[in-house]
């Protein structure tokens, strides 16, 4: 017999908390609890796999596209993990380009800002079912 897989796996969860563990919960916050559940074991069937590494191997190519940028370059030196947190790196970068009204902080903001804006719109895309579950929110 072959193992379950782990879309298999979930949807058995999706499944028991709405069909058998629902109906016998009375008590509003746990129903909701329970409710957030089934949505989120239907976001994990269908998640992309390893988004998260490819966001950041994306910001952190893009610093590396800016790293002759003044403001990228005393960040960079300001956080001595940024190689290893392009995260933490990024946040920085912005948060110092927001001061700066030259060519340096038009660069970060015309190079950086639309990438992020881009892979948020991504992230809320694939997300975005999750906000009727976390209303209390379930359909039949």
């Amino acid at each position: 017999m072959a193992e379950p897989t782990d879309d298999q796996l979930w949807r058995g969860v999706e499944y028991t908390v709405q069909h058998v563990l629902l109906p016998a919960i009375d008590d509003e916050w746990a129903r909701a609890a329970a409710i957030q559940l089934v949505g989120l074991a239907r976001y994990a069937t269908g998640r992309p796999v390893g988004r998260a590494d490819a966001v950041v191997s994306e910001l952190a190519d893009v610093l590396a596209s800016l790293s002759e940028n003044p403001i990228v370059a005393a960040s960079a030196s300001e956080l001595s993990g940024a190689v290893d947190d392009p995260l933490a790196a990024v946040g920085a970068v912005l948060a110092a380009a927001v001061y700066d009204d030259g060519p340096d902080g038009d660069e970060i903001r015309a190079v950086l800002r639309p990438v992020l804006v881009r892979q948020l719109a991504d992230e809320l895309a694939v997300t975005s079912s999750l906000v009727p579950y976390f209303r209390g929110q379930i359909d039949g």
